[in-house]
């Protein structure tokens, strides 16, 4: 699978759209944290809009659909997260004083090679929960080891035979 590389500020002036698939397995540091269960099977839908009127601004707006296998850290077994996601990003040389301190707005700076697999990967990262658990109450892993041995046993053996 070839890296998407796109001039991000054409792309926004232009008002650019591009959407697809993205194998998981081709997506590395992602595909390291999710559960060994035949990712190349699992695939990261996105879309791309860019736009000249939101914010007054070359902006891109970034949606990203999939479903990751992970490992539930209450049970440890296996289960599937469904995160749907969007993004709005300003793009600029520097990061835009009238959106200082915004949380719904991110800027990108403006590149003529901005990778877009790397984009929608980071994105990811960022948003996957720290220890995913199931939303139904799954019940927690038990560890049960063998008889536990009693070191003492052979001074209550002794006390006994005198």
């Amino acid at each position: 699978m070839k890296d998407i590389l796109i001039n991000n500020l054409e792309f926004a002036r232009k008002q650019g759209q591009v959407k697809g698939e993205i194998d998981l397995a081709y997506l590395e540091r992602l595909s390291a944290m999710t559960a060994n269960e035949s990712n190349h099977l699992n695939k990261i839908k996105y879309q791309l809009d860019g736009s000249q009127t939101k914010m007054h601004l070359p902006s891109l707006h970034l949606s990203i659909n999939t479903v990751l296998p992970v490992i539930c850290q209450r049970c440890l077994e296996s289960m599937q997260l469904e995160l749907e996601l969007t993004f709005d990003y300003v793009l600029s040389e520097t990061e835009p004083v009238e959106f200082e301190g915004d949380e719904e707005v991110d800027w990108l700076e403006i590149s003529p090679n901005m990778n877009l697999n790397n984009l929608v990967e980071d994105e990811l990262l960022i948003a996957m929960p720290f220890a995913p658990v199931h939303q139904y109450d799954c019940k927690p892993a038990v560890f049960e080891a063998g008889e536990k041995h009693n070191p003492f046993d052979v001074l209550k053996k002794l006390k006994n035979k005198s």
